[in-house]
């Protein structure tokens, strides 16, 4: 087993089966002996937990907010790593980019911003995968959940696809199939992992 871990991103639009995988991969991971973490964004630390539980009111102050509360995020998934721990990180910098320059009204937020800001916080993760799905499958799936927040629209997520798209390409990101039955993608994403530990 290599002595440094592996920082690894599920992203993708609300209802793509992120946090499914997420625990998957645990479960796989650690049978393998390997000492997993897994986290999400944004964190259930202060900044995160305003986040979560409260409408700023301003898109710009969201994203900072976001920001400051992946600056500290981020030390703390790196030092795992750094110890030997494979990170698991459900959401990280493309969400922002994805979801707040994808508003439909005058809240949108100009994605060089958005990167520009982002860039003096994050580390590139080992390996990012988006998780793709038709929007209204994703949709259907989020209303079997029986959650829906502001951001699970149907027209305003066919945009955050979108972006999450070409964010993949210019970022050489993983586009995976979240169509497949959860233990294929499961399958598919723990071989681009263990190969990357090789």
């Amino acid at each position: 087993m290599s002595a440094k871990g592996l920082f690894v991103v599920l992203d993708g639009i609300d209802g793509t089966g992120k946090t499914t995988l997420s625990k998957c991969l645990e479960k796989q991971l650690s049978s393998l002996g390997y000492k997993v973490f897994l986290t999400a964004e944004p964190t259930n630390g202060t900044i995160g937990s305003i986040l979560r539980n409260t409408d700023i009111g301003d898109s710009k102050a969201e994203a900072l907010m976001f920001v400051a509360d992946r600056s500290l995020h981020t030390k703390e998934m790196i030092s795992r790593v750094d110890d030997g721990e494979i990170v698991i990180c459900d959401r990280y910098y493309a969400s922002t980019l994805a979801y707040q320059s994808s508003q439909l009204d005058d809240t949108a937020v100009d994605i060089e911003w958005l990167k520009q800001i982002n860039d003096g916080v994050i580390v590139e993760p080992d390996l990012t995968f988006i998780l793709d799905l038709d929007p209204e499958e994703a949709s259907e799936r989020v209303d079997n959940r029986g959650e829906r927040s502001r951001f699970e629209r149907l027209e305003y997520q066919k945009r955050v696809r979108d972006c999450y798209l070409r964010i993949a390409k210019e970022r050489n990101f993983i586009i995976t199939d979240a169509s497949l039955p959860a233990e294929q993608v499961c399958s598919e994403v723990l071989a681009k992992i263990t190969g990357k530990l090789r």
